[in-house]
């Protein structure tokens, strides 16, 4: 073949390459800090592994993490631009959008229906053990603590308790922050329930001061909150993040995928472990066998992922909306960006 034949190819070929370099540079980061919002426990675990394994050095991005208990106060940082990306569901989100609020899920996070109903044995609950809705009776009358008013986890004890046939006026909900303030609260007897998150519900399993009830990740009923499993807590940021650094959201999804890929190959298991105890520390009676607990059933469950299921995000929302729990659907395009991955179990 003539030389005059061959340069055109190669040129083309060098034009082609280049434009595949170019467009991966503008999904790199440069060197922008990104704070996510952490909460007690095992927390926000793929930004632990993403910072621990340097995948966010590897998209051109500096992570770091501030513990916050909840997903309203989570709201607030964001809105407040104390931290750049928070870890909460749609449920939390609809009401702050309603106000005026700009913020969009771009990735997973927790996605799992991570919510734990719990009896404290102090309480005079007949109906541990049997299924929903028999245990929701029990609570009538009583102190339920969540991590704040307005949680997500109070949206679920209250339309629970609704398909239950009571309602959430029968309950008193307390604000007792994260796992380790809601399980001192619960064993000190200030309050009798709680709906709350893991580590709570593995302490009880572990140190038996307490009875787990229902587990949303893994129990079918209601079949409505089975159904959330894949569009629970994502990882939200502001719009002007998504306008004005598109590479920035892309770094961070890059770094999760990553961080997911990783975290839940089991071979990696051990390491994974060691990462979320450099973060938070169980340090009580049995504390390693509490951690393992927690990690275990969120791996099974696929809870730490970067994909958001978003017939889950909608099916949860119409789910508060016909129970009065909330009292809109947004369309899912005002929740979700586009680039955030799919959810697959």
């Amino acid at each position: 073949m003539m030389l005059s034949k061959i340069l055109p190819t190669v040129g083309a070929a060098m034009v082609i390459a280049g434009g595949l370099l170019a467009s991966a540079a503008m999904a790199q980061g440069k060197g922008e800090s990104v704070k996510f919002q952490d909460y007690p426990g095992t927390g926000n675990m793929l930004a632990r592994v993403a910072i621990s394994k340097g995948y966010c050095e590897k998209y051109g991005i500096k992570c770091t993490l501030q513990r916050i208990p909840s997903g309203p106060l989570g709201a607030q940082a964001l809105l407040a631009k104390s931290i750049d990306a928070g870890l909460f569901g749609a449920e939390v989100m609809t009401p702050a959008i309603a106000n005026g609020a700009k913020i969009k899920l771009i990735a997973g996070g927790a996605v799992t229906n991570v919510a734990i109903a719990i009896a404290g044995n102090h309480v005079d609950a007949p109906n541990a053990g049997k299924p929903f809705p028999a245990f929701m009776r029990d609570m009538k009358g009583k102190k339920i603590g969540t991590t704040a008013r307005g949680s997500g986890l109070e949206k679920i004890a209250s339309a629970m308790l609704i398909k239950a046939g009571l309602s959430p006026d029968d309950v008193t909900f307390v604000a007792v922050g994260g796992p380790d303030t809601a399980y001192g609260a619960l064993v000190s007897k200030q309050v009798d329930f709680l709906f709350l998150f893991d580590p709570a519900g593995s302490m009880c399993d572990v140190l038996k001061t307490c009875k787990t009830l229902w587990r949303g990740g893994v129990d079918k009923e209601p079949a409505e909150t089975y159904a959330m499993n894949g569009g629970g807590s994502g990882t939200v940021v502001r719009q002007e993040t998504i306008d004005q650094s598109p590479h920035v959201v892309e770094a961070i999804i890059k770094a999760f995928r990553d961080a997911d890929t990783f975290l839940n190959n089991p071979a990696n298991y051990a390491e994974t472990k060691q990462i979320a105890e450099q973060y938070f520390k169980f340090d009580f009676p049995k504390g390693d066998e509490v951690l393992d607990r927690v990690l275990r059933l969120a791996i099974d469950t696929r809870t730490y992922t970067v994909g958001i299921d978003r017939t889950a995000v909608t099916g949860a929302l119409k789910f508060y909306a016909d129970l009065k729990v909330l009292d809109r659907v947004l369309p899912i395009t005002d929740l979700v960006d586009p680039r955030a991955p799919e959810w697959t179990r």
